[in-house]
């Protein structure tokens, strides 16, 4: 039994299929259809939803409740690692991971959950943000209306936590990057799309070729249909054509260098790097006046300002999915920003020496074992002590 039958004490009705329902393309000025599920087609915004995705779903992640200012773990939720526990191969990297992309795509992540009699969480579902509409009752909370083919269910906000991505005031739902800069986004597919058309035409997509005299139907169209077999595509392009009876080839289309379709193509990868907050080196862009040190500060900035406040925003949403007051999810981000050993070393000797870390402290961070004795005591330098005691007191 799904989860949206086993919710129900809610109403069933037909929906007529309105806005929020329809799964077609909206064409863009560039003359290109665009919607979440074909804009991942353009390859820089592919590899920008990708990396998000693949970075948050891949970090490790854990309960923890404040006490008294210090962050300790707690027993790890069941959903965190098995979301659906009737279907084992759905796995909680997928579940964080579609959370990520349908934030990035529709601006927006439905998830659905159900509670046992104790009120925790047993069962978490991501749902298609395309078939969820908001609405409010009289008192001003959250309706969420699901579509599940040719009826819909309404759910309370008691049973449904959804995260947007950037809501102005006034609005509950979340602004899509897909539609709100479907422009941009056209352009970069159109561009894309003309590229390969002008590839698989042979490189010269329109010309004329003049024959001296009338000529009938079939003919002309056998003429244009023999230049063409021989000629249109990247494997026969540049190839040398002879032409008799007096006919001339007359080429009426730009070439590739003068349309500039490359820097239109580079372009593209830069607008969407700059909607996505994505650094340019991370998308494979080529050249680039970065060197090593400069791209290692770009990336600590994007782990800070871009991957960050993502982050952020989904462990406030998860918030909902934990019992306590002080309980909360954290995602652990030192890994991305573990230094090479050598530095590593350095800054375990600087805070041993300090009495801030002890050395089972230091081995745990390490995945070592704990030392049998010893392990726990901190150390301090000897030529040191407090202001008002003199050294050797």
């Amino acid at each position: 039994m799904s989860i949206l039958r086993r919710l129900l004490g809610t109403e069933q009705r037909n929906v007529s299929g309105g806005q929020w329902l329809s799964d077609k393309p909206a064409e863009s000025s560039a003359g290109v259809q665009l919607n979440q599920q074909n804009a991942t087609s353009i390859g820089a915004l592919y590899a920008a939803v990708k990396l998000y995705a693949d970075t948050v779903a891949s970090l490790p992640v854990g309960a923890f409740i404040r006490d008294g200012g210090v962050r300790r773990p707690v027993t790890r939720p069941l959903w965190i690692d098995r979301p659906i526990p009737a279907n084992p191969n759905y796995t909680g990297f997928q579940f964080r991971h579609a959370v990520v992309s349908s934030l990035l795509l529709d601006g927006n992540a439905f998830i659905l959950f159900l509670t046992d009699r104790l009120g925790d969480v047993v069962e978490t579902r991501v749902l298609d943000p395309q078939k969820v509409e908001i609405r409010m009752d009289e008192m001003g909370a959250p309706i969420y209306i699901v579509s599940t083919g040719d009826t819909a269910f309404s759910v309370g906000p008691d049973q449904m936590v959804h995260i947007p991505l950037f809501a102005t005031a006034g609005t509950m739902r979340g602004m899509s990057p897909v539609e709100h800069h479907r422009t941009t986004l056209g352009l970069a597919s159109a561009t894309q799309l003309y590229a390969a058309k002008f590839y698989e035409n042979g490189a010269a997509p329109s010309a004329v070729i003049k024959v001296p005299g009338e000529l009938t139907q079939d003919v002309a169209d056998s003429l244009r249909a023999s230049f063409s077999r021989r000629h249109e595509g990247v494997e026969k392009m540049h190839k040398i054509a002879v032409l008799t009876g007096g006919a001339d080839f007359q080429q009426m289309s730009a070439k590739i260098s003068d349309m500039q379709l490359v820097e239109t193509m580079h372009w593209g990868v830069e607008s969407i790097a700059r909607i996505y907050g994505v650094p340019l080196h991370l998308l494979q862009y080529p050249g680039g006046n970065t060197s090593y040190s400069s791209v290692e500060v770009i990336s600590i900035e994007w782990l800070r300002l871009g991957l960050g406040p993502l982050i952020a925003r989904i462990e406030a949403g998860l918030q909902r999915l934990i019992v306590g007051q002080t309980t909360f999810i954290k995602f652990n981000i030192d890994g991305l920003l573990r230094p090479t050993t050598k530095e590593r070393m350095d800054s375990y000797a600087v805070a041993l020496n300090s009495g801030i870390l002890n050395l089972n402290e230091v081995r745990a961070l390490e995945d070592r074992p704990p030392l049998p004795e010893g392990g726990d005591e901190f150390w301090k330098p000897l030529n040191i002590g407090t202001v008002t005691k003199a050294p050797g007191e």
